[in-house]
């Protein structure tokens, strides 16, 4: 026999499970056809399985655990780097500009630091597009809480599904699409911050200009031209065309 609205209805806002026992997340809404024939339900995923995570992506806040999204990790590591290797690129070019080291000393050190930098900017574009397309799924993700929110209150408003269900389902879909939306608006800030990082790393720092010591003087002799186009050697000289 197909479920029917009637039965799935009251689970609405409740626990669902596998097989296994395993809790698979809360029934947030359903889809029936006009006989009232269930055809799919959504479910609001939480025990998905077992997950290893570095203790680096985990931080303890208001005496709870809090795990950081890979996407977001990746992007601050790579963002640290950059800027590490941008600041000792400069503080390079100012060594050599100084002159006070020899260039066998400053040369391999530079060409090791640009190696660097060559491959963070690699992995950058990689956490880039890994960034790009987090926020991709959460806009997925929004639109079918979208959908499961309109069906829900439609369900709701031609009396098919009780109050207390639907209080409960919508409240989960409410704090879902709350959640999706910060964590595409923190997305969309690491994205700008990873890019303007990459953007600074690129810039070549200008190459050192020897200036002697002591560089004399000088004046080089100035010039001036008559009205006919004479040149005159100096410019404390006045050349004049007397005529008859």
């Amino acid at each position: 026999m197909p479920l029917k609205v009637e039965d799935i209805a009251r689970l609405a806002g409740k626990h669902a499970f596998d097989e296994y026992d395993r809790n698979l997340g809360v029934l947030v809404s359903f889809y029936s056809d006009v006989d009232g024939n269930v055809e799919a339900v959504e479910i609001k995923v939480a025990d998905k399985g077992v997950e290893h995570v570095a203790a680096d992506r985990v931080k303890i806040t208001d005496g709870k655990l809090v795990v950081t999204p890979i996407w977001k990790y990746d992007a601050v590591k790579v963002i640290e780097a950059l800027d590490r290797a941008y600041r000792r690129r400069r503080a390079l070019e100012t060594l050599s500009q100084q002159g006070d080291l020899p260039g066998d000393v400053i040369k391999p050190m530079r060409l090791k630091l640009e190696s660097q930098i060559k491959e963070l900017r690699r992995r950058a574009e990689e956490v880039k597009r890994e960034v790009q397309r987090r926020i991709s799924e959460i806009d997925d993700e929004l639109l079918r809480v979208a959908r499961a929110i309109a069906n829900l209150q439609m369900l709701y408003f031609s009396n098919e599904i009780e109050d207390k269900g639907y209080t409960q389902a919508i409240d989960q879909l409410r704090k879902l699409r709350e959640s999706l939306s910060a964590e595409k608006a923190d997305a969309k800030k690491v994205l700008e911050k990873l890019e303007k990082t990459m953007e600074a790393a690129t810039v070549q720092a200008p190459a050192a200009k020897h200036v002697p010591a002591h560089t004399p003087a000088t004046t080089p002799p100035s010039t001036s031209t008559s009205a006919h186009g004479v040149k005159a050697p100096g410019a404390d000289k006045v050349i004049v065309k007397v005529e008859d």
